[in-house]
């Protein structure tokens, strides 16, 4: 395994996509927002996940938003692409596209709705060998529609060569535990917005990558928990469990998630692109008591954790 993949681990932050109000590509927002997550101390970027909203967007937008945001992160942290594609040729384009740009690895899902879990080895193997980067195998059947058995995407990571994963798959926690113990050697993070980050550290994940909009206590959970301190690790992770759960919520998450990054001032609007474009006047009230009851200031600077 490469150097540069070897240090993909950690705190890692999933860069959404900016619109302004008129539902256009916002490229001041999105430089913004990436840059304000490098100084929030994340340990890299992953681009074009889910929260990117990809699907959403055109070829250009797509190639315009990658643009800025490597522009302007101008290798400080280490980024990840977001890869998935419906086909091979698909997912080899976007990869090769990355690897121009500058990415680490791609990050790659199941086609979707594929419904025969076998022929995924083949996939993944036939993107990382045309693509010509390292693969993080993400694990995501919300997405894709796709349930990977562990033996199936033991396979996908030894045919592909890659040694990272991005699981997913709830509950993650003992998936996470049964992967690790048929491979100890691999990397795995959890996600899903960080809502059980601490008992998927206690199963072996190397950290956690999600868009969660306060990276910062994620990280400082994790630090805890590596450094030996795993009451504090709990503590902290109590103390913030309510607002990562409110944020976490199926259908209207990514709407408060870019509400709360509105709100700590780097994007200009929470605008999505989904069914729900925004969140109601109660959900913003609720999310305001909530911020004061857990002692958040929405403020672009770095967030303090105990």
């Amino acid at each position: 395994m490469s150097e540069a993949l070897a240090a993909v681990r950690g705190t890692w932050f999933v860069v959404p996509t900016a619109f302004a109000e008129d539902g256009s590509l916002d490229l001041e927002s999105q430089r913004r927002v990436a840059d304000a997550a490098v100084r929030w101390g994340v340990d890299g970027l992953t681009l074009m996940g889910v929260t990117s909203e990809t699907s959403a967007l055109s070829a250009d937008e797509r190639t315009r938003a990658l643009e800025a945001i490597f522009d302007t992160v101008a290798g400080r942290v280490p980024i990840v692409v977001g890869c998935s594609g419906a086909s091979i040729a698909a997912a080899t384009g976007f990869v090769e596209q990355a690897g121009a740009l500058g990415a680490i690895a791609a990050m790659v899902a199941a086609p979707p709705f594929l419904k025969n879990a076998d022929l995924l080895p083949a996939f993944f193997g036939s993107v990382a060998k045309k693509g010509g980067l390292p693969l993080v195998v993400q694990d995501e059947p919300a997405a894709t529609g796709v349930t990977i058995p562990v033996s199936v995407l033991l396979k996908c990571l030894e045919v592909s060569g890659a040694r990272v994963v991005k699981l997913e798959d709830p509950p993650t926690p003992p998936k996470i535990a049964r992967l690790l113990a048929a491979g100890p050697g691999l990397q795995v993070f959890g996600g899903l917005g960080g809502a059980w980050a601490l008992s998927e550290l206690r199963r072996g994940a190397c950290g956690t990558m999600t868009g969660f909009a306060f990276p910062e206590i994620l990280a400082a959970v994790r630090r805890a928990w590596e450094s030996g301190n795993r009451e504090h690790a709990g503590r902290l992770f109590d103390r913030f469990l309510p607002l990562i759960q409110f944020e976490s919520q199926p259908v209207i998450g990514l709407a408060i998630r870019k509400e709360l990054l509105r709100r700590r001032g780097v994007i200009a609007t929470a605008l999505t692109r989904s069914i729900v474009s925004g969140i109601d006047s109660v959900t913003s009230e609720e999310l305001y008591e909530l911020l004061g009851r857990v002692g958040v200031v929405a403020s672009p600077e770095p967030l303090e954790v105990g």
